[in-house]
């Protein structure tokens, strides 16, 4: 199973929170959890109820930890730190950056100057559900107030 869930893969640590036991049978259809599964008999021992809220805090805790992460490398939103912000040790007490390991160029990865700028904007509270609308198409508004 995959998924891209908040922008970066977590699929596996959903499936996790929600009982999946890696028998890595998902694609037959026999997943002995009933996780992954078609098989009616299999899928009573599912409690709808119990998963969606085990998910829902496994998803917030990871949305606070992140944000935690990103305000320790000095941004505001993950979706702001690059690969200048993380380092890899080499076990001989040397560091070198994620972008200088990978061949990263500056700036990849970063969001449009106009994302950041609406990103920031929402991050400091100002107009969320706005003029701009969610994903700041203009016109959203308009479509909403007619």
């Amino acid at each position: 199973c995959s998924s891209d869930l908040l922008g970066f893969a977590v699929a596996r640590e959903a499936m996790l929170s929600i009982g999946c036991i890696q028998a890595q049978r998902c694609h037959t259809g026999h997943c002995p959890a009933g996780v992954a599964t078609q098989s009616a008999w299999l899928m009573r021992g599912l409690d709808p109820t119990d998963k969606a809220a085990r998910l829902a805090n496994y998803i917030v805790t990871l949305r606070k930890e992140l944000l935690w992460l990103s305000r320790t490398c000095g941004v505001a939103h993950p979706g702001l730190v690059t690969g200048d912000h993380l380092e890899l040790l080499d076990g001989h007490f040397g560091a070198k950056t994620v972008d200088t390991v990978f061949g990263y160029e500056r700036g990849w990865g970063l969001p449009a100057p106009d994302d950041r700028t609406r990103l920031l904007g929402l991050l400091r509270g100002g107009d969320p559900a706005g003029e701009r609308g969610y994903l700041g198409h203009e016109g959203d508004a308009a479509r909403r107030s007619a």
